[in-house]
C-alpha cells in the first residue's frame, strides 16, 4: 500500500513538473492622480501621465482606466502605445483581452522599428502574433518611399509582411500598382484580382502573379498583358525580367508589334533583348498586317533578329513545315528568311508559291514586298511556271533557269519573264467555243509573257529554237508535260484557318479583335 501511494505521489510530482506553465498576464498603472471608479467595479482610473503597463506593452496617455482582474482598459488624450515592434499613437485605445487585441481609434499612426509608418482612422493590434489590421481605409509609407492604401489591410510588423484588399493602390518612384488584392513579403509583391503595373517603359496587367521589386522581376498568370515601347504581348502566363528585358510568355500568346505591323500567335515565346532574339514555338503564326489582304505565315518555329539599340526588327525567320495564305497568293516551303530592311521574303527547301491558278516552283523563290504586298518575284535556278488551264488536265508549262514575276497594285501577276534555256508547253483553244486547237512546244533563250484580268494576252520569245505544233489529239499524253512537271494543289493553303492551328473561339476572337485595331 505504502509502495502504491509512493508511486502515485511519484507520478503526480513528475506531471506537475512537465505540466506547462502559463503565464498570467496582469494590468497595472500609474498616474499622477488614481481613484477607483464606483460606477464601473473593479476599475481604476488614472489622471494626468497614466501609464497602463500590460504584459510588455505600454500605454502612455492623458487618461487611463483598467481592471486587473478582467484585463480589460481603455486610454485617451495624447494616445501614445509602445508594442514589441514600433510605437502606436491615436486618439483613444481599448483592450479586449479576450480576443487577445487592443483597438485604437482616429488618426492612428503605426511607426515600427524599421520606420515604416502606418495611417488610419481604426487599427485592430493582436498582441500574439503583432499584426495589425484596418477595415475603414489605411496608407503604408515605407522607408525606400513606397506608399500603399487599401481599404482593408493587414500589417505584420515582426515580418514586415502587407496584406491589402479592396483598391489597393501602391505608389513607388518608379513603379504604380492598382489591383484587388495584394500580400507584400519583402521586396516581393504578391498580386491576387485585375492588376494593374505601371512603370516609365512598360505596362503589366494580370488577374494573378508576383512582382520583385529590387530585382524587377514579373510573373503573371490569368489574362496576363505586356506592353513596352516596341511591342504588346498577351499570353496565359508571362515572365519578365524588366532590367535585362528577358521574358518568356506561355499558351495562348499573342505579340503585337505595331512598328512593323506584325501580329504573332503561339503557345510558347521567349524574347531576349540583350542578344537581339525572340523565338517563337509550339503553333506559331505570323501576321503581315496589310489593309487589303494581310498575309498569314506559319511554321515550326518563328525567330526574330532585332537591333539592341534602335530595337527595329532585322529579320524574321521560320524554320521548318512552312505555309503561309493571302487571298492573292498561297506558299509552302521548308523554311523562310523576311528580311525588314528590303521587305523580302526568300522560301527555301523545295517551295512552291500559288498565284490565282499559277503554281511557281524552283530551288528559291523571293518575294520583294512594299507595304506587305507583293511586287516582284524571283524564281532562282530549275524556275517551273504552271498554268491550270481551261479544261480539266490541262496544264501551261514554262521551265526555265530562272523567272521574274512582276504584280499589279491589285497583287496579280501582270508579266513573267524566264530565262535560258526556256521549254514551253501552250494548249492553243478557239476564242469562239474554248476547244482545244492544238499544243505548242517551243524552247528559246529567253521569254517574256503578259497578262491580263488572269488572262494570258501575248507570248514574246526571244532567240526561239526549232519549235513544233500539234494537233491536240495527235500529241501523246505523256508528251504534254515537261520533265519535272508536279502539279501539288493539295499542299496548297486554302485559308487562314489551313494556317492557324485549331484554337478556341475565344482567342480567335481577340486575334480578330487586335487585328481590326492594328488595320
Amino acid at each position: 500500500m505504502k509502495k502504491t501511494v509512493a508511486l502515485i505521489l511519484c507520478l503526480f510530482g513528475l506531471l506537475l513538473v512537465s505540466a506547462p506553465v502559463f503565464a498570467q498576464r496582469t494590468v497595472s498603472g500609474q498616474g499622477d492622480m488614481s481613484r477607483s471608479i464606483p460606477e464601473r467595479p473593479g476599475w481604476v482610473r488614472n489622471q494626468g501621465n497614466s501609464v497602463i503597463i500590460y504584459d510588455n506593452i505600454r500605454v502612455f496617455s492623458n487618461f487611463g482606466e483598467f481592471n486587473s482582474a478582467t484585463q480589460e482598459f481603455e486610454a485617451w488624450g495624447n494616445l501614445r502605445i509602445r508594442v514589441p515592434s514600433g510605437i502606436i499613437t491615436g486618439v483613444r485605445l481599448r483592450n479586449y483581452p479576450q480576443l487577445n487585441m487592443m483597438v485604437v481609434y482616429q488618426d492612428v499612426i503605426f511607426t515600427d522599428r524599421d520606420g515604416t509608418q502606418l495611417f488610419t482612422d481604426r487599427l485592430a493590434y493582436d498582441r500574439r502574433t503583432e499584426i495589425s489590421t484596418y477595415t475603414t481605409g489605411g496608407r503604408i509609407i515605407m522607408t525606400d518611399s513606397t506608399i500603399l492604401t487599401s481599404q482593408i489591410g493587414h500589417f505584420h510588423s515582426r515580418t514586415n509582411e502587407f496584406h491589402g484588399r479592396t483598391d489597393v493602390v501602391i505608389e513607388h518612384p518608379d513603379y504604380l500598382i492598382h489591383t484587388d488584392s495584394v500580400q507584400m513579403r519583402g521586396d516581393v509583391i504578391y498580386f491576387f484580382g485585375p492588376t494593374h503595373v505601371w512603370s516609365d517603359d512598360n505596362y503589366l496587367f494580370a488577374e494573378r502573379g508576383w512582382k520583385n521589386t529590387e530585382k524587377q522581376i514579373a510573373s503573371l498568370s490569368q489574362n496576363a498583358f505586356i506592353q513596352t515601347p516596341e511591342q504588346r504581348i498577351y499570353a496565359d502566363s508571362i515572365y519578365y525580367e524588366m532590367e535585362i528585358d528577358f521574358g518568356m510568355a506561355f499558351n495562348n500568346v499573342i505579340a503585337i508589334d505595331s512598328a512593323n505591323d506584325i501580329i504573332i500567335h503561339s503557345d510558347f515565346a521567349l524574347t531576349d533583348r540583350r542578344i537581339g532574339e525572340a523565338w517563337f514555338t509550339e503553333n506559331p503564326v505570323a501576321i503581315f498586317i496589310d489593309n487589303g489582304d494581310s498575309l498569314f505565315l506559319r511554321g515550326d518555329t518563328l525567330r526574330i533578329l532585332y537591333d539592341t539599340v534602335t530595337d527595329d526588327i532585322i529579320h524574321m525567320l521560320a524554320y521548318h513545315n512552312v505555309r503561309f495564305f493571302r487571298h492573292d497568293m498561297q506558299g509552302v516551303g521548308d523554311s523562310l528568311a523576311y528580311v525588314v530592311a528590303d521587305s523580302t521574303l526568300t522560301l527555301f527547301g523545295d517551295p512552291i508559291v500559288w498565284s490565282n491558278d499559277d503554281q511557281m516552283t524552283s530551288d528559291t523563290i523571293r518575294i520583294l514586298l512594299a507595304d506587305n504586298r507583293p511586287q516582284h518575284m524571283y524564281l532562282l535556278n530549275q524556275a517551273f511556271i504552271v498554268s491550270r488551264g481551261y479544261h480539266e488536265g490541262i496544264f501551261n508549262q514554262i521551265r526555265g533557269r530562272e523567272a521574274i514575276g512582276f504584280f499589279n497594285d491589285s497583287s496579280d501577276l501582270e508579266s513573267i519573264q524566264v530565262f535560258e534555256n526556256v521549254e514551253t508547253v501552250y494548249f492553243i483553244m478557239d476564242d469562239s467555243d474554248n476547244s482545244l486547237i492544238g499544243i505548242l512546244k517551243q524552247p528559246a533563250e529567253e521569254m517574256k509573257m503578259r497578262i491580263e484580268n488572269q488572262v494570258v494576252i501575248s507570248i514574246n520569245y526571244l532567240r526561239p529554237g526549232s519549235g513544233s505544233m500539234f494537233p491536240y489529239d495527235e500529241l501523246p499524253a505523256e508528251e504534254r508535260f515537261l520533265q519535272g512537271f508536279s502539279w501539288q494543289i493539295e499542299r496548297r493553303p486554302k485559308s487562314r484557318d489551313d494556317i492557324f492551328p485549331q484554337r478556341d473561339d475565344v482567342l480567335m476572337q481577340r486575334q480578330d479583335a487586335f487585328l481590326q485595331v492594328e488595320l
